[in-house]
This record gives C-alpha cells, structure tokens and sequence, in this order.
C-alpha cells in the first residue's frame, strides 16, 4: 500500500492521510505541494507507525518533516497514557535560546574581525564539539551544582520563569541520577558544552532593525544521550523487539519501568535546559569582553521533548494527554490553559526558529489555528540530505560553497555586512544551506493556514559549531 498516495489535500497546505488498518488515528500534515512533494513513502510509513502506538489519538507533521527513526522528525505524537522513547530520541530537549546584544546594532559588527574575536572570546568558555574537555576560562560547575540543575533545571540558575518554555520539569524526590553511570559520568564534565552534529552558537542581525542576537542550539548531551539508549534497550526488552529495533519501544506510565524512563526522561530535559543557560552565561562575559555591552535573554524552548500538556478541544472542553514532539516546537497561542499567569498569556509564547547557517532564523507567535496542528509548529527548515550524502554530493563544490559563505552579502537594518564568518577552516558540507529546505517556505505554510505569525527575521553573521 502506498501511503503517500492515499493522502489526501484537505486545503492550501494542509494534507491528511486518512486513518488506515492498525492506525489508531489519521495524520494532518502541513505542507506546501512542494514541500509535499518533497516527502517520500519511507516518510509517510514512519508517520503511519507513529499513529499505530497504543494510546496514538493525534499525529501531526511540520512543513520541515523529513525521515527520522521509526516517527518522523518535525512529527507531533499525542497519546494517552503512554509515552514513545522515540517521540524524544537520542537528545533529549535539544533547543534554542535566543539573547539580544544590549545596545550593539549591525554597524558594530560589520568588520570581520569583531565576529572574529568574538568567536575566539566565546570559544574559549564553551566546549564544543565531542567529548567532555572545558576550556580554560569556562566557569567551574561542580556534582553538587549539576544534582540541583538536574532536578530544578533552570531554577537554581536564578532565570526568570517568563524566558523559558518551561524554567524545569519536576523529578520524583526519589529519582537517583546517579543510577545509570555512563549517563553520570557525562553530567558535570559537559555541563555548560555544546555538543556538535547541528549544535551552533550564532550571532544574528535582525533584517529590520540591525539589532544583534545570539542563538544558542544544544541539548542534554551525553547525559541525556546515555539515558535515552539505557531505556531504549530497557522498553525493547519488556515489548521483546530485537536489540536493533529496540527504537520502536514505548512504554505505559502505569507500569514500572514507564514511571522510572519519565522521571529519567524530564531530569534529561532538565539538564539541556540548564545547558543552555549556562552556556548563555559563558557568552555573557565574552560579549563584555569584545563589546563592553550586556546581553539580554529572550526565551528558551525546546524542540525534541515529551510533556503531558492540556489539549483544548473544537468545543472549549480540556484534557490532558502527552505531546510528543519529535523535531516539532510547542506553540501555544493567546489565553491556552498551559501559559497560566505568564506574561506570554495574552499572545501565546514566542517561538524560536533556527534555519541553516546560510538562511538564518525566525521568531514566531502562534495563532489560534495553532490548535488543529496540536498547538505545534516546526523545529527547523528540515533537511534535504543525510550527513553522509551531503558529503558525498557536495564534496566538490566545498570550495563555492566556503565562497558563498565569506562573499554573501545582506543588509541588515540598513547596514550592509558581508560574510559569515566561522569557527571551521571550511564549511561543515553536511550543515551548509543546500542540505535543507527553503526556511521561508516552511514558514510560509505556517502563516498561510494560520498556524504561527513570523516576527522577526534574523540572518546569520557568525556561528560556531563543534566539529564532531
């Protein structure tokens, strides 16, 4: 059976594949005919094993959504009682940050060598790349500091609630984070890291009015990464999968190992929201040093989590189910239950966008359709070609692409500046912009089925990434 094929165009951009055999739901995606038209069966069967979990009563894909493991990423996964490892993955709660540069504008960075110092300022307080080495200026962050952030996240960090989709996510008293070592072992020597793969530390210049950002894109790095592949060997044998499918595990929270995986799975999340903000303070101080200027955080939210969240129905009745979103971003629009008392409740929270290190970012508010896509949005522009392929493919065009890079040229609050430049001798072929979708495409389907509103434009001017 092809699925792809049985998918049907119920508006301008958005399709549904009506619920089939073992299905326990159908599944809306939001596309644009060429976004569609991107997908492929493999897609539209990971999306078909996301609806036929136990407990599957919605599934969702963003205009980025590409092929993943077992669900698709930019999939959105809501069940009722169960939670699917793979609706998180490997890097459990990988997010963004967003900070803007108190007083500094496009003019102030448009010689190279102030990205450059710049670079070289933050490089020197936040590891990169694999591994768990800290660079000689990082700040110090002891087991006892890394126990409390693991259980109150941003809290003990002294962040305002307002900046953060969620300041943490509350443990059992019980919880032992000690208890699977490989994970750890990883947690105070990578506290405060970036990781590599896609993880980037960015400045940014908004198109509009020249003021200059930071983005900050990580997550929970080995700790998180260890407790994720511990559960998934763990759930794979009590649904008796083979080792190598273990991915297709879930679990039920009213059995043991479910409650022990969810407890793990937030102090995960946890950390990466510390992570974040740790490294945010790292970059404090080398934006004082190169600019004498301050930095004033934005928001923080994750892209790669399972929360139990209220679902607000057609008719204005509430339940609560759990929202996977694996590659997906929460997007909760003006009064929803979730915002509470917070200062986002009369205009939903703001949404961060990372695209390519070529096509920049996006801020976004949700709006009230955002309902119908399981108040969910994008995580990215989604990717056109595997690591391994972009390699291959565009080995020989490593020197046009570096070119494009140092050359490009954009004004930016009305100041033009040119080059983006790096912490790599050469662009990273598997991070460049032609491995993924068009951003403004993506964001466009948003906005067209009245999803999500951009904001604000950003465009990359510097970005670090750790090489792996």
């Amino acid at each position: 059976m092809s699925y792809m094929n049985r998918t049907e165009k119920i508006s301008g951009a958005h399709y549904r594949l009506p619920k089939l055999g073992d299905m326990g739901t159908r599944v809306d995606a939001f596309l644009s005919e060429n976004l569609f038209a991107q997908t492929d069966e493999t897609l539209w069967r990971q999306a078909v094993n996301a609806a036929s979990y136990p407990g599957a009563e919605s599934v969702y894909l963003m205009p980025d959504t590409h092929v993943g493991y077992h669900v698709p990423v930019g999939g959105v996964l809501v069940t009722d009682g169960v939670v699917v490892q793979a609706g998180s993955g490997f890097d459990i709660s990988c997010g963004v940050l967003y900070a803007r540069l108190d007083g500094v504008t496009a003019k102030d960075i448009v010689d190279k060598r102030v990205r450059r110092r710049w670079i070289d300022a933050v490089e020197s307080r936040v590891a990169t790349g694999l591994g768990s080495h800290r660079p000689d200026k990082a700040g110090k962050i002891g087991h006892s500091i890394v126990r409390e952030l693991v259980r109150y996240g941003a809290q003990p960090l002294g962040v305002n609630p307002d900046l953060c989709e969620r300041p943490f996510i509350p443990v059992p008293d019980d919880f032992d984070e000690t208890k699977i070592e490989r994970a750890w072992n990883k947690a105070t020597p990578q506290m405060g890291s970036l990781g590599g793969g896609n993880h980037f530390i960015e400045m940014q210049v908004d198109e509009k009015d020249g003021s200059v950002w930071v983005m900050i894109h990580c997550g929970s790095r080995g700790f998180g990464w260890q407790i994720a592949n511990y559960y998934f060997y763990e759930g794979g044998r009590l649904r008796g999968l083979p080792p190598k499918r273990r991915e297709e595990s879930w679990l039920r929270l009213d059995e043991p190992l479910g409650r022990e995986y969810w407890a793990a799975h937030n102090a995960a999340a946890n950390y990466a929201i510390a992570n974040r903000w740790c490294i945010l303070g790292e970059i404090e101080k080398a934006v004082d040093e190169v600019f004498n200027a301050g930095v004033k955080p934005y928001y923080e939210i994750s892209h790669n989590l399972v929360q139990e969240e209220t679902i607000v129905s057609p008719d204005g009745s509430t339940k609560r189910r759990f929202v996977h979103r694996k590659g997906a971003t929460r997007a909760l629009p003006a009064l929803h239950p979730d915002l509470g008392n917070s200062k986002w409740r009369e205009t939903g929270h703001p949404v961060l966008i990372p695209g390519s290190m070529h096509a920049g970012a996006a801020i976004l508010f949700p709006q009230e359709r955002a309902h119908e896509a399981g108040c969910s949005v994008n995580h990215g522009s989604g990717r056109l070609l595997g690591r391994g392929q972009a390699k291959r493919e565009l080995h020989d065009l490593q020197g046009d692409i570096d070119h494009e890079m140092n050359t490009t040229k954009r004004v930016l609050g009305g100041v033009e500046v040119e080059g983006i430049v790096t912490n790599s001798r050469q662009t990273p072929l598997d991070e460049c912009a032609y491995v993924y979708k068009d951003l403004d495409e993506v964001l466009g389907v948003l906005e067209s089925e009245g999803i999500a509103k951009v904001t604000q434009r950003l465009y990359p001017v510097a970005n670090l990434k750790g090489m792996d």
